[in-house]
């Protein structure tokens, strides 16, 4: 197969006839036309598209000149050697080229003149002595000739090199064909310099949006159904609208410049279509005539009606100036300062690419410690705190969560234990779903923490404090029930026997008078009979007295029985149905427990007897394996929520006390009209809390 004319080297065989003139004209003017193409697609050439376009640009560059390859290499660092093969046009099938080469190392001769920004145009077999590895180099990858050329943006370092070589044919580089390949180098270099900054842009944004969930931002949402716009008090200053005013969508549109009104109406329908996320940018026209660049990103979601929530920000600087990466980090390092984060950045392999100084001081870090900053960090992690933290890093890495929020304590080298907040999320993953990059930031909360425990130790002290006031009132209460006890006792044991005695003796009297010969004056034995009725009620009265005083029912025949004599009595005296029923309580009662559940039956009739106004109630005593459980209810007027603490009085809390005492459960249900319950609910062993 014919090789392609090379205009090259033909420039200098033609005889100069007028047909190879001619010729040559149309070449050189196919190659200009080439190059202004070039030139012409690159000023408006999308970021993303940059690295195709320049293959592309390569591909055709070498077949209007007939060579057989274009590689384009660019640096890893300007400290290394190394090169990165990063745009390559190679036709011929089976051609392999390393990734990543040692240019230093392989090509020293060359790529000296190449860091010096020299231009090299030459065949392999013309190069001098000292380029005896050059030579064995490019022996080895077939090149037969090449033009080399240094890369760089307006005078800058030097970024990489673009070469065009032949692998089967020698060629001669004119001057004039050289120069043309240094402007596509040129033509190159501003493009992969744009792409860069495009980049470094986005990474910038991502920064910031992650301060935006820190520490607060622009948010909106939206209502597609009706149109309704919501949004933070400082976006409807930054808009324009009045702090109490209702915004829709079409009267948000008013704002936004009209070249911009219909494309921004279609990117919402797209992305409400989509179901996906979006970023839109355009223009706002402010009252006072100045027009603003705003970034929005929104995120469709059902609630269920449609909505789009999203975060706005003003992007005017980046849309105005080319030093926007500067703008974007000094806002970033402003909302950074006022939320107190301290932000980094992990790439591969967990190496840090960047700590702030904010972080380092945070952390403890010393300038000498910062190329390990990540280790030093994980060293003074709470070795209590270290496992969980572990984790988190672990499903983050390999386990595909993108986001981790995480409280935690820190050893710092001068202040001692701190707390940490710290939110991480991942920005880049491999094809292996691990995590390449990473940023986060972390905020002292040490001072949030000292509150909280400050609040529980209050709480604390509070508690013992309530523990404090129910063993007061369990100590009141034993001395209550001691002291009528010893009340009990003297009634029973002194004075019900001093009535009985004068009863005795009235009745003596009575018998006396009835057989005495001698006169009485009228009514005389009516009054002594009425004397000796009275004394023998009030003993039955005081000795009722002394049984409620102290029951001693309770420790002669059990509770059952006790509470059974209760009931009687209530029901004799008063006049009220009441039915008592017990179903498998136990024979063996603990004395306190007995004494608690008898006194909520006595409070609990007498506060039916005072103010329910039933006829009937009822008292319910059950038991199991591990508790007693007493219901008195009836079926009177009852009482509201707010009624209970004016008509509670000292009988309820009595009630409740004596319960808690005893670790039961106490509860009262009642409503307005459908009576009153009073449920108690006593574990008979002590095992409860």
């Amino acid at each position: 197969m014919a090789r392609p004319h090379f205009p090259c080297t033909m420039s200098r065989q033609m005889k100069g006839t007028k047909a190879d003139l001619q010729q040559e004209l149309e070449e050189r003017l196919r190659f200009e036309t080439l190059l202004a193409d070039i030139s012409t697609r690159f000023i408006s050439l999308p970021a993303d598209q940059i690295d195709s376009g320049i293959e592309d640009a390569q591909r055709r560059v070498c077949e209007c000149l007939g060579v057989d390859l274009s590689s384009l290499w660019q640096r890893s660092s300007e400290s290394s050697g190394f090169l990165t093969l990063t745009h390559l046009h190679s036709p011929q099938e089976g051609l392999a080229f390393p990734g990543q080469i040692n240019g230093a190392e392989m090509f020293p001769w060359q790529y000296q003149k190449m860091m010096q920004g020299e231009v090299l145009a030459f065949s392999t077999e013309d190069l001098p002595p000292e380029a005896a590895r050059d030579r064995e180099s490019r022996r080895y990858f077939g090149i037969k000739s090449s033009v080399s050329l240094p890369l760089s943006v307006g005078g800058g370092p030097i970024i990489g090199i673009l070469t065009f070589s032949t692998l089967e044919v020698e060629h001669n580089w004119p001057a004039e064909i050289v120069h043309r390949l240094t402007l596509v180098g040129q033509i190159f270099s501003n493009a992969l310099a744009r792409k860069e900054s495009d980049r470094k842009i986005r990474e910038s944004e991502a920064r910031l949006l992650l301060a935006a969930d820190s520490a607060g931002a622009m948010l909106w949402e939206l209502e597609m159904e009706s149109g309704r716009l919501w949004t933070t008090d400082q976006g409807k200053i930054f808009f324009g609208f009045a702090q109490d005013s209702e915004l829709t969508l079409d009267s948000f549109l008013r704002v936004v410049h009209p070249e911009d009104r219909v494309m921004l109406r279609r990117k919402v329908a797209e992305t409400m279509l989509s179901g996906k996320d979006n970023r839109i940018e355009y223009r706002i026209v402010l009252p006072d005539g100045r027009t603003r660049w705003v970034l929005s990103l929104g995120r469709p979601y059902s609630s269920p009606a449609p909505h789009m929530m999203g975060v706005s920000h003003d992007i005017t600087e980046r849309r105005l100036f080319e030093d926007r990466i500067l703008d974007s980090e000094a806002r970033l390092a402003a909302a950074i300062d006022v939320a107190g984060l301290g932000f980094y950045e992990i790439g591969y392999d967990m190496r840090v690419k960047f700590f702030d100084d904010r972080l380092c001081a945070l952390l403890g870090i010393t300038p000498a410690d910062e190329e390990h900053g990540r280790e030093f960090w994980l060293s003074r992690i709470h070795p209590e705190d270290f496992p969980r933290m572990q984790d988190q890093i672990r499903r983050m890495q390999m386990e595909g969560v993108d986001r981790v929020k995480e409280e935690y304590r820190y050893l710092h080298p001068e202040r001692g234990m701190i707390w940490l907040h710290h939110f991480s999320r991942v920005l880049e993953r491999n094809a292996a779903s691990r995590a390449v990059r990473n940023i986060g930031v972390i905020q002292d909360i040490t001072e949030r923490k000292q509150k909280e425990e400050n609040l529980r130790q209050s709480e604390a002290a509070l508690r013992n404090s309530q523990k404090d006031l129910r063993r007061l009132a369990g100590r009141l209460i034993s001395v209550q029930e001691e002291e009528l006890r010893r009340l009990s006792r003297e009634l029973h044991d002194d004075l019900t026997q001093r009535l009985a005695v004068i009863a005795i003796e009235a009745g003596q009297l009575e018998r006396q008078a009835e057989t005495t010969e001698q006169a009485l004056p009228d009514g005389s034995l009516q009054r002594i009979s009425r004397i000796k009725e009275q004394l023998i009620s009030v003993s039955e009265d005081v000795h009722r007295i002394s049984r409620q005083l102290h029951p001693t029912i309770l420790d002669d025949l059990g509770l059952v029985r006790a509470m059974g004599s209760e009931c009687e009595a209530l029901q004799m005296r008063e006049k009220i149905e009441v039915v008592f029923r017990h179903e498998n309580v136990p024979d063996r009662i603990a004395k306190d427990i007995s004494l608690c559940l008898y006194r909520v039956v006595q409070e609990g009739l007498k506060n039916i007897v005072r103010h329910s106004g039933a006829a009937r109630c009822e008292v319910l005593l059950q038991g199991d394996a591990e508790s007693l459980s007493l219901a008195v209810q009836d079926e009177g007027r009852g009482f509201g929520r707010a009624e209970l603490t004016i008509k509670g009085g000292l009988g309820l809390a009595s009630m409740r006390e004596r319960v808690e005492l005893v670790r039961g459960d106490f509860a009262i249900d009642s409503r307005p009209g459908k009576g009153t319950v009073i449920h108690v609910s006593v574990p008979l062993t002590r095992g409860k809390a």
